[in-house]
């Protein structure tokens, strides 16, 4: 006779690597991940004003909005003619890598829980399964046989 696998081993056993390679998957994406990939579409690049929240751009110490509301700011077209930029010229493209990585960290936060709660499960299920005495054998015609109660 031998040991008997206890719950906890059990647990332990296929926690550990299931928990293990999620984690592996989440933090990995999120520390190697291509963050060249997560820019606004130049399709959908937003105007300036609704990029107010996310950065300010400035022009001599002073907001751009500033010099745009001032019409302070010229520009040149294809045929050398000045004009006057306007605030809908500008357009805005956001790279939302930083939102991405948080949120693969935030669920590597979560793998790393349950590989932790699985390699405990598994640490002590196997010194349970250590202390567990071996049955007793006794010496018959030559050969160990357990003993039956």
């Amino acid at each position: 006779m031998t040991r008997k696998m206890n719950a906890l081993m059990l647990i332990g056993l296929i926690g550990a690597p299931v928990a293990g390679a999620q984690f592996g998957v989440d933090y990995s994406r999120a520390i190697w991940g291509d963050d060249q990939i997560w820019w606004t579409p130049a399709t959908m690049a937003l105007p300036l004003e609704q990029t107010r929240g996310s950065f300010q751009l400035f022009l001599d110490n002073e907001p751009i909005q500033n010099h745009l509301e001032r019409r302070s700011l010229t520009a040149l077209d294809t045929n050398g003619l000045a004009y006057f930029v306007a605030p809908e010229l500008f357009k805005v493209r956001l790279n939302n890598w930083a939102p991405v990585k948080a949120s693969l960290l935030h669920k590597a936060v979560y793998s790393a829980f349950a590989l932790g709660v699985s390699l405990t499960c598994l640490v002590v299920g196997l010194i349970q399964f250590f202390r567990q005495p071996l049955p007793r054998r006794r010496v018959v015609d030559g050969q160990a046989r357990p003993i039956r109660r």
